[in-house]
């Protein structure tokens, strides 16, 4: 694991599993079941993880950097991790998005995802270790 990788991951709990599907908190609604914004009614059962508090990811994981890993942006679910608050870590190289610098934010409109790395905050390194990019 890089060193990104590791920075991204020290953001999780320790109890998460290092490979497999890990049943975690839901962020959107902070493992409530419901709606944490109260947009719908009070007693609407939460939209990321249906009513139960918890959802399933695929690990490794770190959190969302668009969100913060709340799961949400203003009232809206992210649109980055689907309000889960957690995206799969991939098992190639990363770095961290040269256009956000890792935010995972537009940098002209916060609210906005970055286009370059689609609110994720890292990119695959398709470099080799002579810097040449690799196809």
């Amino acid at each position: 694991m890089d060193k990104l990788a590791k920075e991204l991951s020290a953001r999780l709990p320790q109890s998460i599993p290092p490979e497999g599907i890990a049943i975690m908190q839901c962020s959107f609604c902070h493992g409530h079941g419901k709606d944490p914004f109260g947009i719908m009614s009070n007693v609407s059962n939460c939209c990321v993880c249906g009513g139960s508090g918890k959802i399933q990811v695929q690990t490794p994981v770190v959190a969302c950097a668009h969100c913060g890993g709340t799961g949400a942006v203003k009232t809206l679910t992210c649109t980055t991790c689907g309000g889960r608050g957690y995206l799969t870590l991939p098992l190639l190289p990363i770095v961290s998005c040269p256009v956000c610098k890792g935010s995972g934010d537009d940098v002209s409109a916060p609210a906005m995802d970055c286009l370059n790395c689609r609110g994720k905050g890292f990119i695959i390194n398709h470099k080799n270790q002579e810097g040449e990019v690799n196809s």
